[in-house]
């Protein structure tokens, strides 16, 4: 039998979206009875301890040398400081011993079954960092800026397809130490110097795995912001979505005036509510503890 994990990354910040995303991902995977890695910096016993309404939870403290490589990145890019944690992700390469590691962002709500993306074959599955990706663009493999596929005059200065790094269902192959140093080589100013977009961990993968991923469709990690376009486009039925990824800086559990607008839309309202409920869930199980 494969041996199966999953992993997130989590903070004080992202505390209850980390404790709502394990929550939903096992109430709709009830197959699933392997290890729950979350990588963390700042967690502390009694926020640890929520924890514990879940079965064979691991607790990875972020890797010094990963730190090491952040830090110093950040102390010459100032402005990736407040982003630091995302490159948090990568220490999920260097978990050795699972056959299929799926990573969730901790800004994710399972809706749906993901048994059969442990199925699929490819040693790393998923999907396409936007929604509406266009056959004619490209992003330019020094800045990660989108660009016209019709200019470039050097494909081996282009990466054709990009992925977000929200989910990612990782093999084998791809979870050992030499994977993971050459992941952490990439966090480099030489490299970061010339990137003009906000992407951080997700410039460092696609950068390393270009052409190397089978790609899953939207559904597996819907961009809250991107969805409404894109089920109309393609009249996708809601009840066909498996992972909703609140991406950007409003967050459903965080309360600000985007988000009662947000409340205010009767789209994004009912996704908002949905991770409602399921929090209360999770403070039910918290209350009972």
């Amino acid at each position: 039998m494969e041996k199966i994990c999953i992993s997130t990354v989590s903070s004080t910040n992202f505390l209850p979206g980390t404790l709502v995303l394990i929550h939903s991902f096992l109430k709709h995977n009830p197959w699933f009875k392997g290890d729950i890695i979350i990588i963390y910096d700042d967690l502390d016993a009694t926020q640890k301890q929520q924890f514990g309404i879940f079965q064979n939870v691991v607790f990875k403290k972020t890797e010094d040398d990963l730190l090491l490589k952040i830090g110093q990145l950040c102390w010459n890019r100032r402005k990736l400081l407040p982003q630091r944690r995302h490159f948090y992700s990568i220490e999920a390469f260097g978990m050795e011993g699972y056959d299929r590691l799926l990573f969730f962002d901790s800004d994710m709500l399972v809706t749906g079954d993901l048994n059969q993306v442990v199925k699929l074959p490819g040693e790393l599955l998923a999907c396409s960092d936007s929604h509406y990706e266009r056959l004619d663009e490209v992003r330019d493999r020094t800045t990660f800026e989108r660009i016209s596929a019709n200019s470039v005059a050097n494909q081996s200065k282009v990466l054709t397809k990009t992925f977000n790094s929200g989910f990612m269902a990782v093999g084998k192959s791809y979870l050992n130490n030499k994977t993971y140093e050459a992941l952490k080589q990439l966090i480099h100013i030489n490299i970061f110097s010339e990137i003009t977009t906000h992407n951080t961990d997700q410039v460092v993968l696609n950068l390393l795995f270009d052409g190397m991923v089978t790609y899953l469709p939207a559904t597996y990690n819907l961009i809250l912001s991107q969805s409404p376009e894109l089920i109309l486009k393609n009249k996708l039925n809601r009840d066909e979505i498996k992972v909703l990824h609140f991406t950007g800086k409003y967050k459903p559990w965080i309360q600000s005036s985007k988000l009662d607008e947000l409340l205010n839309d009767p789209y994004y309202e009912g996704f908002i509510r949905l991770w409602e409920s399921e929090w209360k869930e999770v403070k039910k199980k918290l209350e009972g503890q």
